[in-house]
């Protein structure tokens, strides 16, 4: 006889799934309605990207012998690898043509990983390919950039195929794989702006001066002295006198936000340095490149000093910005990777660059909320053009995405926010915590929902399953979904990957980062007088991630809660959707 069960016992209740959670077709940004500007299979190849600059790192940090000198200390290596990728990209750019079937000529991760932090610079990136001749063909490449979001293995894949390995040996020079190329690249070609000399400076020297070190100087055999300031200088007076279109034309002079290709200013810029008549005395050089350099002694300051009668100070610090050393380009890149390594760093952190971690179609709904806040993001953006928003990490991931189809994201910027949208890779600390707290209220005040919130799901084996499991422990109140405190929970920061200490002005940032910090403390203070324990800010703060909210809520019935109210079977994504 079957035994009975005890009138008190229930049988286990299924979990409750949760309801429909759809992206809208279209959203709303501006005065216009769009489609996606991205999609969760292109943010999910973006990480897996994101997952193999991770892998490369740790094999580098890793590897102790993998260059003399620097066995003992990781993060110098890094830089030094770093340098020499930056070395193989700008040898990949010379060497790529129009004509180039894409998949047969990509470059290895390492150099990737360059391109990468390059297209998340849109504006320069943009400027660059269209002023400088030696980039164009890497347009071409760049228009590719859906295909391969579409195909990632193309870009992380550890066996290429040989064709494409011997295609990159054979024009570059160097071995395809970036750990067997370090053997062979140990010093850098550099033109000497003296006697114009070619010279090989060493990445790396015992004396700390080496091309890829913070102190690099290097004497040419006419006794001179070179430093990366002289090799910008020299790189900013070839440019003066270049007269040939493209080239001609000065960096940070051409794309603004409402033109990609503004050769009237250009032009206009361009006549202003060379009515500079002190530059260009005569004297007994007998080339103007030479000339000019006589004439402000080989000193950038003092070439600043002439131009600040020609040109505003923010427009000459801009110009000059981008010649800061020998290489093509208008943006230091080495900066830029190390400073998308900080991103990088935090999606790993959350997990999101595990294999598989979006494979189920629930995980999905965390990809699906990135997109509707990005969108949400632009939308405000439109709304407010004077105004400096930071987004937070889930956004920025959408906005990285959406960036990496350089041509598209011009576009869409342009027509749906009205201007082009740059993505500032460096922000000094004070005015990205200064600009959060505005994003923060002007979402609220456009939106009615919390901007970010600090916590995450309960644990679980996906991310659809914390999702699920959060729901099935929660009352059945109708309260908006914020995620529960513990001693895991994520901490809540602003994208801050490109937040850049002001060196130019070390003393007024570290008293402004000294205010904050003496704030934070009397808020944490009176809190305490009135009897509300308050938690230190860097308590539990070692996974940096602005939490979505709201997430949709299970109600008995199949309501959700979005924007503080209750709407029957209406996705929380309509919120920002149509």
């Amino acid at each position: 006889m079957t035994e009975q069960l005890p009138p008190y016992t229930t049988l286990p209740q299924p979990e409750p799934e949760p309801p429909q959670y759809t992206l809208p077709e279209t959203f709303r940004i501006g005065r216009y309605s769009t489609q996606h500007l991205v999609r969760p299979d292109q943010l999910k190849a973006h990480l897996q990207l994101l997952a193999a600059f991770s892998q490369l790192k740790q094999r580098v940090v890793a590897s102790e012998s993998l260059i003399a000198g620097l066995e003992s200390d990781s993060e110098k290596r890094w830089v030094w690898f770093v340098n020499l990728a930056v070395e193989r990209f700008e040898r990949w750019c010379f060497t790529i043509k129009q004509s180039d079937i894409v998949e047969q000529r990509l470059p290895p991760i390492d150099v990737t990983m360059v391109w990468h932090a390059y297209l998340l610079n849109p504006s320069w990136y943009a400027e660059d390919t269209a002023r400088i001749s030696k980039l164009k063909p890497l347009a071409h490449f760049t228009d590719y950039f859906p295909e391969l979001l579409a195909n990632p293995d193309l870009l992380t894949t550890d066996a290429p195929q040989q064709e494409r390995v011997s295609a990159w040996e054979h024009r570059i020079k160097l071995p395809y794989d970036p750990f067997a190329s370090a053997a062979d690249l140990t010093h850098k070609s550099i033109e000497c702006p003296y006697c114009y000399r070619t010279i090989l400076s060493p990445f790396l020297h015992p004396s700390g001066n080496g091309y890829a070190q913070s102190n690099f100087s290097v004497q040419c055999k006419c006794a001179q002295p070179i430093t990366k300031e002289l090799l910008g200088l020299y790189k900013f007076v070839r440019n003066i006198v270049e007269p040939t279109e493209p080239d001609t034309y000065l960096a940070g002079t051409l794309h603004t936000p409402l033109s990609a290709y503004d050769t009237a200013r250009g032009d206009m810029i361009k006549k202003r340095v060379l009515n500079s008549h002190i530059i260009f005395q005569k004297n007994e050089a007998s080339d103007p490149t030479r000339q000019i350099l006589i004439n402000i002694q080989y000193d950038a300051a003092r070439m600043c000093t002439m131009l600040k009668k020609h040109l505003k100070p923010r427009l000459l610090n801009k110009i000059m910005g981008a010649y800061t050393d020998d290489r093509v380009f208008s943006l230091d890149l080495v900066g830029a990777v190390l400073r998308q390594a900080s991103f990088v760093k935090k999606m790993v952190n959350l997990g999101w660059t595990e294999p598989g971690y979006f494979a189920n179609e629930v995980d999905i709904v965390a990809l699906q909320h990135c997109i509707a806040r990005y969108h949400a993001f632009l939308n405000i953006m439109a709304e407010s053009p004077a105004s400096f928003f930071v987004p937070t990490l889930d956004i920025d991931l959408g906005w990285h995405t959406h960036q990496l189809m350089a041509s598209q994201y011009q576009n869409d910027c342009l027509s749906l926010v009205g201007r082009y949208v740059n993505h500032d890779d460096k922000v000094e600390e004070g005015q990205l915590a200064t600009s959060f707290d505005l994003t923060c209220r002007a979402w609220n005040d456009r939106y009615r929902v919390p901007y970010m919130h600090c916590g995450c799901p309960l644990p679980g084996d996906t991310i659809g399953q914390k999702l699920r499991r959060f729901l099935s422990s929660r009352s059945t109140n109708n309260e908006l979904l914020l995620p529960p405190k513990s001693d895991a929970r994520a901490a809540t920061h602003p994208s801050d990957h490109n937040a850049v200490f002001a060196l130019h002005d070390m003393s007024a940032s570290l008293r402004r980062r000294e205010d904050r910090e003496r704030k934070a403390e009397t808020r944490k203070l009176r809190a305490e007088r009135n009897g509300r324990a308050v938690k230190g800010e860097n308590d539990d703060h070692e996974i940096a991630f602005l939490y979505p909210v709201p997430m949709f809520y299970y109600y008995p019935g199949g309501c959700v809660a979005g924007a503080g109210t209750v709407m029957d079977g209406v996705s929380v994504l309509a919120v920002f959707g149509e």
